[in-house]
């Protein structure tokens, strides 16, 4: 059926038109997962984070995956962002797509010119964490533990050290530090602003307030919401520390039986 007025042929070759659209956007739009990326390192921007441009020349952001480098400003970030420059940084490389990080770049596992797979090489290295939160296969799953455990009795890279602080939780702390630095500079102009207001407008500040008592009713039952969250996210955390440090202490008892 047409639609009325419309002449048929006229509204076939429309039908075409939208439906080659279709198509040829499907045809352009990235598959990252699964797909193999492959070009020159032209920045290494973290422990697990760099650019790559193809041989069309465009610009592929890549996240590592299945591991957390420590960040610039922990312990062995630059140590992480030094060991991956050197092993990718000029150099061709070839990427295994695994889809899209929280930050829009592409997860990836990367090899080197050599073949070697870098994920695990830093891994290996001491010098990134086993992200557990993220999806792997069974067998991968194993042998990136086994690189890390095997990192971890050697006391390689961030491994020497008696106590860490994993890449998940310091983002979460540093956070919280902005988090709160924003609500003190919020309060301080909330405090300035109705100062103000009711230097001016003291007539209407009685309504003014009434209105303001309503909006900090939806702000506290946001609040709530949001501490009920956090609290689930610090329990995930909590449990991380936990598995981190047991396994260091059962290194550390290891070590003083072979005193």
């Amino acid at each position: 059926m047409h639609p009325a007025g419309y002449p048929p042929h006229r509204f076939n070759s429309l039908i075409g038109r939208l439906l080659a659209s279709f198509l040829l956007a499907l045809a352009l739009t990235p598959a990252w997962g699964g797909a193999v990326l492959q070009g020159r390192v032209v920045s290494v921007t973290g422990g697990d984070a760099l650019t790559l441009i193809d041989a069309l020349h465009h610009e592929h952001k890549l996240r590592l995956a299945y591991i957390d480098a420590p960040e610039l400003g922990q312990t062995f970030g630059d140590e992480a962002q030094s060991a991956l420059a050197a092993l990718v940084l000029n150099r061709d490389i070839e990427a295994q797509t695994l889809g899209q990080a929280a930050d829009g770049s592409i997860k990836a596992e990367v090899k080197g010119p050599n073949e070697k797979n870098v994920n695990l090489e830093l891994l290996s290295r001491g010098l990134a964490w086993h992200d557990y939160f993220e999806r792997q296969p069974a067998a991968e799953r194993e042998q990136y533990q086994a690189a890390s455990l095997e990192a971890q009795r050697g006391r390689r890279g961030m491994w020497a050290l008696d106590r860490l602080e994993s890449p998940r939780d310091y983002r979460a702390r540093r956070e919280q530090v902005l988090r709160w630095w924003l609500y003190a500079v919020a309060a301080c102009a909330a405090l300035l602003l109705l100062s103000g207001i009711s230097a001016i407008f003291g007539d209407r500040l009685e309504a003014w307030l009434a209105k303001q008592d309503e909006l900090e009713q939806s702000r506290a039952k946001d609040y709530r919401l949001a501490q009920v969250a956090s609290t689930a996210e610090e329990t995930e955390r909590q449990r991380t520390r936990e598995i981190a440090n047991r396994e260091m202490d059962r290194l550390a008892s290891e070590r003083r039986k072979r005193d």
